[in-house]
């Protein structure tokens, strides 16, 4: 059974459900690496919906089409039975990135806590060595 979180952008708000197991792997293997080398690369904190952003503007047209696809398989705006997707989205691009990265943070939350406390551990040993 898949959790369901309430995600606001712009004043709306969206009930999305997360991925099945299946496709969070799938979504981990489009994302993780690249995520990770920009988050150590850009000596990171933390992990968040601005960074996410910014890291799938790289992305290839089809590969974030795929992301979203996983993400927003079962996303609606809260009230509503239709499905949210790119079309939802008219004059508004930054929100519909803003809505992905929320759904992604939300099915790889795990992966990104790691990351964060990887990247974390890195800086600490790396003041430690400096000192």
């Amino acid at each position: 059974m898949s959790q369901i979180r309430a995600i606001t952008v712009n004043d709306v708000q969206y009930n999305v459900a997360q991925a099945s197991a299946v496709d969070q792997k799938k979504l981990m293997l489009s994302l993780g690496a690249k995520i990770a080398f920009n988050s150590a690369a850009g000596n990171v904190e933390k992990i968040d919906v601005n960074f996410l952003v910014g890291s799938m503007l790289s992305l290839p047209e089809t590969t974030f089409d795929e992301v979203a696809g996983i993400v927003l398989r079962q996303a609606f705006v809260a009230g509503q039975t239709t499905p949210v997707d790119a079309k939802s989205f008219q004059g508004g691009m930054l929100a519909y990135f803003r809505l992905v990265a929320e759904a992604v943070a939300f099915n790889l939350d795990d992966f990104f806590t790691w990351l964060d406390s990887e990247n974390d551990a890195r800086r600490v040993a790396g003041k430690v060595k400096q000192a």
